[in-house]
């Protein structure tokens, strides 16, 4: 009788072992290079979900772009956070080579019947080793803004003009565009901590400064990839000011202000229709965007090379830029000012633009 139970305690000690392998070899790894390359389109183009296995607060101070927060201790009660398509390919990843809660989330993936499984050993760590900036939650800047024990440097990375219509309480204003001209204004300390911040999703101004300060030698630079429309959306504390250019009376609301150059929304659809003698129609975004989808007739010329097509542009009576957010596009807007090109307006609001090239303004 007891040899018969050591028998059997041994099958099933070798059945439980076996099931683990089992799980473990649905679990793949993936490196950084992998990464890379996924997170150059969002989770929606790119078919997968990224998620940091790590507490909530560890992802609100930075995590890995594109990526969905979903503690590993949370995650038996939030399995129906996971995509219903049980194909989908999830990558995890936590706190590095030492942390093994992306392991467990995984292999609980797995026993949920997920099929194309991950993980990045490397996690968090070695994407900041990899020189990425990590990108940080709406609720770090609030945290920032909370604790004095908490010490970041906000910056913003929009023009001038989108600045002041309104910005993160305490946000020092670097436009890309002139950064050049203003990196001194940076804090001396290589080590402080700083957060950029733009026009949200559809504006790279952020990474591309980001980039310029990490270049510089400040190794702990974030960004806040949600930025100025989310931030506005979700929290009452939001700096608000007029364009000095423009004055306003004590009475004025936000909204009403017209800043110099703007087009109205009616205006620029009125243009678009009639196609007025002289029209040109000039997109700020980067070649890559435009491919996927422009407004008709439009040409593609990034805010920063508008100097280097100054004479082609003055060949044109009455010239209107735009982009995803208008950050680009008012930039676009003072660059040809500045090589003397005053037949210019800006569309300063969000468009949404499809591959077909129908869009809508918001």
């Amino acid at each position: 009788m007891m040899i018969m139970k050591k028998i059997l305690g041994v099958s099933l000690f070798l059945s439980l072992a076996l099931c683990a392998s089992t799980v473990m070899a649905q679990v793949g790894t993936i490196t950084l290079a992998e990464v890379e390359n996924l997170v150059q389109q969002t989770p929606e183009e790119g078919g997968y979900m990224l998620i940091d296995a790590r507490p909530e607060v560890k992802f609100y101070a930075g995590h890995l772009p594109w990526a969905k927060s979903l503690p590993w201790q949370e995650m038996q009660e939030r399995l129906d956070e996971l995509p219903t398509d049980k194909a989908i390919k999830l990558v995890f990843y936590c706190g590095g080579l030492k942390c093994d809660l992306s392991n467990k989330a995984a292999e609980l993936a797995v026993a949920q019947g997920f099929t194309d499984v991950f993980v990045f050993p490397q996690g968090e760590p070695g994407w900041k080793d990899g020189g990425h900036p990590v990108w940080v939650a709406t609720n770090h800047i609030k945290m920032v803004l909370n604790d004095r024990d908490r010490v970041a440097l906000l910056v913003d990375a929009r023009p001038f003009i989108k600045y002041n219509e309104g910005t993160v309480p305490g946000a020092m204003n670097l436009p890309f565009q002139e950064w050049d001209k203003l990196q001194g204004l940076l804090p001396a300390d290589k080590a402080a901590q700083m957060i950029f911040f733009c026009g949200g999703f559809k504006c790279d101004l952020s990474h591309k400064s980001a980039a310029k300060a990490q270049a510089l030698g400040y190794t702990d630079v974030r960004v806040y990839a949600e930025g100025w429309p989310v931030w506005k959306s979700n929290s009452s504390r939001a700096f608000a000011m007029v364009n000095p250019k423009q004055g306003s009376s004590a009475d004025a609301k936000p909204e009403e202000i017209v800043y110099e150059g703007e087009i109205s929304a009616e205006e620029f659809t009125s243009m678009m229709e009639n196609q007025p003698e002289g029209f040109l129609l000039v997109d700020c975004r980067p070649a890559e965007e435009f491919e996927k989808g422009h407004l008709p007739g439009a040409v593609n010329i990034l805010d920063e090379k508008v100097g280097e097509h100054a004479e082609m542009l003055k060949q044109h009576a009455q010239i209107v830029f735009y982009c995803a957010t208008g950050s680009r596009a008012a930039a676009a807007f003072y660059a040809a000012e500045d090589v003397g090109i005053e037949t210019t307006q800006y569309l300063n609001r969000t468009v949404d633009i499809q591959p077909d090239g129908s869009y809508e303004i918001k």
